[in-house]
């Protein structure tokens, strides 16, 4: 995980898909930072992509039950 977290920093401009793949890695790896960085994607989200209700509102219920055993 700290590979990636070292590679996202050297980036000049981490693009709005290459942060959800982090997320997903908290995500995966349980680690403590996946609300945090969940909710920092979602703004980021929110400005970049100006997305409707009903998207966000799907995106958000994803990350708030993302299961990493899931298939």
């Amino acid at each position: 995980m700290w590979l990636a977290e070292d590679a996202a920093r050297e980036l000049p401009n981490l693009s709005l898909d290459d942060a959800l793949q982090l997320v997903h890695l908290y995500a995966d790896c349980e680690s403590p930072k996946y609300e945090r960085a969940a909710l920092r994607w979602l703004g980021r989200y929110l400005a970049e992509d100006a997305p409707t209700l009903q998207q966000f509102a799907e995106i958000t219920a994803t990350l708030a039950d993302y299961d990493p055993t899931a298939p």
